[in-house]
């Protein structure tokens, strides 16, 4: 009987190797690419090429480790990958790979097992197994890949989250949520426990992780966009994150003593920082509010508010704390207490050094801004926009009178009149996109306070939630990045750095309240309620933030002789409100050159509201 055939041993096959025991005992090789996939975690190996004849074969393969691509080559697949891998290694952490204490080198291709001791080594290099995790983790959180409470409890488990506010009335974000480390209370909000959860967790990721998060564009929920970062143009996310906390804890302190109004769609709100992270932050102005005022309530005494969405009130907040900075210029004992100071040559102010404003908004600007960022959802990951030259692109755009959402300018000139508004004309405001980008141009301060101070812009704007970096970019200042030209100096374009936050905002349903509240750093603890649809206080009064008080308060300001830029005096200045703004020449010919600068790109006309509004004199608006 013949006994069966043996397999015989080919060259190309060799004997299985006997299983190790599971019991520890045994140590195994370790080799670079052993080595390098516990330092990174999910790197992919390729084989680039392969030449060579048949007998004598060449691979040449690459692994990408932190956008760095390596290389090695070998006769055969498994080795060149080898070769890849040391020669990361050899970049990134060198010592792994330095010879023993004896001297010899070592051969990680050779057959037989060698034991190789690389603890003490990766315990020591940068960055560890542990920060490398760490690091994955956090990048992936903020990439949108991973929840961020399973992040954080991977990286320190046992981690607790409590309910620190839960608002029984109905609010955007009702939930705050908060987990202590160290002593140290991380904080996140959001529509429901499961959402403040998650923002705490982001919150302690940017903040306690913030060497790994610097410069990162933060990725919002879904229903948001966001793009990977791009350099000097992004907001770091750990400052994001504070601007946006200061604000909405700002807005829920303050309206605790009107919780009748406290109900709002938009939020925005604008902070003074004098460092880098923003740990310093005073919140300045805080606005609400989303309508525009009826063409039957124009005013041609100043005394409307036109535009009484959050961002635009905010802004005017802002203008009214200038005015009651300047005046601490009137008191020598105050002056030092004042955010300007006085030119050398006594004519006017600039901004003290290091003081940097920012602005945020619950959710993007309206028009250009926003229009598209609810759009191409899918591809939210990508830093492009699929159809960058379509006409729509960078319009500009009006709010609809008394109501919501915004339309294309006509492109044809077009001038509106005061009996044309009273007769029914829709009264034209220009959209929230379209005046940020005009403050990135000729500054917050408005033309009045150019009389007195420098252009002043903005530092950064963080959105809440419907963020999509290239439309904001496009929107603030893109789009007429080309086109702007001739603007006098200290005039320029301000390219604003820009983030999302970790605890974005849900989206809102349902129909905008009517009403809009403005308070003010420095004018009480008043906050003042707006009818949006009239323009006045809710009381019947003229607001704060009107053209008639900035007049007024402008004049308080000459009165009390404080210096001027353009040499204007209480003697000198014209009574009419319009005659006065236009006499600062040089920020009449900015937002001129910024007029022309869309029409030439394309984009529309800026639409201006009828002259009679802006005719009115002092003594009418002093009575």
């Amino acid at each position: 009987k013949k006994s069966p055939m043996k397999r015989s041993l080919t060259p190309d096959k060799e004997p299985k190797a006997k299983k190790r025991r599971k019991n520890g005992a045994v140590q195994s090789s370790q080799t670079p690419l052993a080595i390098l996939n516990e330092l990174r975690s999910g790197l992919v190996y390729k084989i680039v090429s392969s030449d060579g004849p048949p007998h004598s074969p060449n691979f040449l393969a690459s692994v990408e480790v932190d956008g760095t691509i390596f290389s090695g080559s070998a006769n055969a697949k498994k080795l060149a990958k080898q070769r890849a891998a040391e020669a990361a290694l050899l970049t990134l952490c060198p010592s792994i790979l330095a010879p023993p204490s004896g001297g010899a080198d070592i051969d990680f291709t050779k057959d037989s097992n060698t034991n190789i001791d690389v603890s003490h080594a990766i315990n020591n290099v940068t960055p560890s197994p542990k920060k490398a995790k760490t690091e994955m983790l956090v990048s992936k959180v903020m990439n949108g890949q991973v929840n961020p409470v399973m992040a954080l409890n991977e990286i320190i488990p046992g981690l607790k989250f409590e309910c620190l506010h839960e608002n029984s009335q109905k609010s955007i974000n009702p939930f705050v949520f908060g987990v202590r480390i160290d002593n140290k209370l991380y904080q996140g909000s959001g529509s429901s426990k499961k959402n403040a959860k998650a923002a705490a967790a982001r919150a302690v990721l940017l903040q306690k992780f913030a060497n790994l998060c610097n410069n990162v564009m933060l990725t919002p929920p879904p229903y948001c966009q966001t793009f990977p970062s791009t350099g000097s143009l992004t907001l770091q996310p750990i400052a994001a994150n504070k601007i946006s906390e200061l604000v909405l804890e700002h807005y829920r302190n303050i309206m605790q003593s009107q919780p009748d109004f406290a109900r709002r769609k938009v939020l925005a709100g604008i902070v003074m920082t004098t460092n880098q992270d923003c740990t310093d932050g005073v919140v300045v102005s805080v606005g609400t509010g989303t309508k525009c005022v009826g063409g039957e309530h124009i005013s041609v005494k100043g005394a409307v508010l036109n535009d009484s969405h959050a961002e635009i009130i905010s802004r005017r907040g802002l203008v009214r704390y200038f005015y009651s900075q300047l005046l601490l210029h009137a008191n020598p004992a105050t002056a030092d207490d004042s955010i300007f100071k006085l030119n050398d040559d006594g004519k006017g102010f600039y901004l003290k050094q290091d003081i940097r404003f920012h602005l945020y908004i619950s959710t993007s600007p309206c028009g250009d801004a926003r229009i598209f960022s609810p759009h191409d959802v899918e591809n939210a990951c990508e830093d492009v926009d699929r159809h960058p030259n379509r006409q729509s692109r960078g319009q500009l755009r009006t709010k609809i009178e008394s109501g919501e959402g915004t339309i294309p300018v006509k492109s044809a000139d077009t001038i509106q009149t005061w009996d044309g508004v009273m007769q029914g004309e829709r009264l034209l405001t220009m959209s929230c996109s379209d005046k940020v980008a005009k403050w990135n141009v000729v500054g917050l301060q408005g033309s009045l306070l150019s009389h007195f101070i420098e252009p002043i812009y903005l530092h950064s704007i963080v959105v809440g939630s419907l963020f999509h970096q290239t439309h904001l970019r496009r929107a603030l200042y893109g789009r007429i990045e080309n086109t702007l030209i001739g603007l006098p100096p200290p005039f320029r374009l301000n390219k604003i750095l820009m983030n999302t936050t970790s605890s974005p905002e849900a989206r809102q349903t349902g129909k905008a309240p009517n009403h809009s509240i403005n308070w003010i750093k420095d004018d009480g603890p008043t906050v003042e309620v707006i009818n949006a649809v009239t323009g006045k206080c809710n009381t019947g009064s003229v607001s704060r933030l009107s053209k008639q008080m900035f007049f007024m308060k402008f004049y308080e300001l000459l009165r009390k002789k404080i210096p001027t830029k353009t040499g204007i005096t209480l003697e000198t200045a014209p009574d009419v409100y319009l005659d006065a703004k236009d006499q600062v020449q040089s920020y009449k010919d900015a937002k001129t050159y910024m007029i022309a600068a869309f029409k030439k790109a394309g984009l529309g006309v800026w639409m201006k509201k009828p002259e009679e509004q802006d005719q009115f004199i002092y003594s009418t608006a002093a009575c």
